[in-house]
């Protein structure tokens, strides 16, 4: 969780004045959706980046976390949207950065998909992906 804000807000020129930060605030997008200038649902590069952003803490969490994959699933979602928030937060004492309630959801549920992904290649069926024992088991048996 920390190298994901130290690696979105690292050399970013913070302005911490109240001016500052009451001014971002009022800019705060809160659309679910960008849209273009069109009116259309905007899919960019900053919809895939932000899906990919907090897909690696997924991962590690879907590979850690020991429950059942709707408990997974639910819990990396709440992480994902806590650390976004956290992020989106920092974002509002950068000059350069805005803050979007789309990027928010966005990242929390890159980091579900990251949890489902890692859930899916580790299962104990053995259909893709077994763990090292497994395959030392089967090495002994044959």
């Amino acid at each position: 969780m920390c190298i994901a804000i130290v690696a979105t807000q690292w050399r970013f020129n913070y302005q911490l004045t109240r001016f500052g930060v009451a001014r971002r605030i009022a800019r705060i997008d809160w659309s679910w959706f960008p849209r273009t200038n069109t009116g259309a649902i905007r899919f960019d590069r900053d919809f895939a980046l932000n899906l990919l952003m907090l897909l690696p803490l997924g991962v590690g969490f879907g590979l850690w976390r020991h429950a059942g994959m709707l408990r997974r699933a639910a819990e990396s979602l709440v992480i994902g949207v806590g650390v976004s928030v956290l992020l989106e937060l920092a974002q509002l004492l950068t000059r350069y950065r805005y803050t979007s309630f789309a990027d928010v959801w966005r990242n929390g549920l890159g980091c579900m998909v990251g949890c489902l992904i890692a859930t899916w290649l580790a299962r104990d069926d053995g259909s893709l992906v077994r763990d090292a024992s497994s395959r030392s088991r089967e090495g002994v048996a044959k």
